[in-house]
């Protein structure tokens, strides 16, 4: 149980944590965010799921067979900025294009965030600690939603979305603390 103990653990659990939130949220509350505004059509809404896991397919094999991942914190860091970056332009879109092209290249910075995480865990952890680890991780996934929705029922579902750039900041001060641990 040393594992507890170390920050690193510690570090790459809250980034995992953030990016569930995060990934989670945007997949569970964006159909709603977006109809409720009037900026994707009824028609188009079903596929910003299809959109988003494509996106991540296409990054993911990217870096695995074209663009592999030489320094994991450094990758993170343009990972996590891209996603900040291209969430504020999300929730800022008006019109289906850009919210469709947003929302791509939301996903597509995000992909290797969490498989650059698990490996960099996968190094330094035993079996037990990946057991602790990944349920806490997940949490994020239920964690923040729920947070949106409350947000969201008390003040409105453009502020429950705003709310979702929290775990982004989060993934980028998780990967800045884990530059400097490294």
């Amino acid at each position: 149980r040393s594992f507890l103990k170390s920050k690193k653990f510690w570090i790459i659990t809250g980034l995992l944590f953030c990016q569930n939130g995060a990934e989670t949220s945007v997949t569970g509350w964006l159909v709603t965010y977006f109809k409720g505004n009037g900026i994707i059509t009824e028609t188009l809404s079903p596929y910003t799921v299809t959109v988003m896991w494509g996106a991540t397919l296409i990054a993911r094999m990217l870096i695995a067979f074209v663009i592999p991942i030489k320094n994991s914190y450094s990758a993170m860091i343009k990972m996590s900025v891209g996603c900040i970056l291209f969430y504020i332009g999300l929730i800022l879109s008006h019109s289906q294009n850009a919210a469709i092209l947003l929302l791509f290249a939301f996903a597509f910075s995000m992909a290797g965030m969490n498989p650059t995480a698990v490996a960099i865990a996968g190094r330094m952890t035993s079996a037990a600690s990946m057991g602790i680890m990944l349920p806490a991780a997940s949490s994020g996934a239920i964690i923040m939603p729920w947070i949106i929705g409350i947000v969201a029922e008390h003040t409105g579902i453009s502020t429950g979305m705003a709310v979702n750039i929290l775990p982004c900041i989060g993934m980028l001060l998780f990967s800045l603390a884990g530059k400097q641990l490294k």
